[in-house]
């Protein structure tokens, strides 16, 4: 199963890429996040390990596979069975503007009954977390560009 999302951002991939590449942050901007404690300096290195907590799913850890500075990071979890492939890539798009992709990918001999079974609700959270990164690094640029939408008075 793979399940692909693409947002675009009106904020620069350097304010996007701020917001993807701090996992442990991510419970404090989305709620399809629980908990993502590094193991370790916490780091977005090839090796680095996370212990991730969702709702609905158990505490699960994941290892960053591959990173492309700036860019992309890929992070694995192997479990029952099933191996779990979080891709996340920051595309500039210019103008100031980027694009959120985000990917799950699922294989293994017990993939196709999982995707079955909670497919829907795995996609949900990939979802609910390409939004709520994209409107935190959207944020994040307002505030560095000075015109948030505050009132004055």
């Amino acid at each position: 199963m793979r399940y692909d999302v693409q947002v675009d951002v009106e904020a620069p991939a350097e304010v996007l890429w701020s917001v993807v590449a701090d996992p442990s942050q991510w419970p404090l901007i989305s709620d399809s996040f629980i908990k993502v404690a590094p193991v370790g300096d916490g780091e977005l290195v090839v090796g680095q390990r996370y212990v991730v907590r969702q709702p609905g799913i158990r505490s699960m850890s994941w290892t960053v596979t591959e990173v492309e500075d700036g860019a992309a990071f890929t992070w694995r979890s192997s479990v029952l069975g099933i191996r779990t492939d979080g891709i996340h890539r920051v595309v500039p798009r210019g103008q100031g503007t980027s694009r959120l992709e985000l990917a799950m990918e699922q294989s293994g001999p017990l993939s196709r009954l999982v995707a079955a079974m909670g497919g829907a609700h795995y996609r949900a959270l990939v979802d609910r977390e390409a939004a709520t990164m994209a409107g935190a690094a959207e944020h994040r640029a307002r505030g560095d560009r000075g015109d948030d939408a505050s009132p004055t008075g």
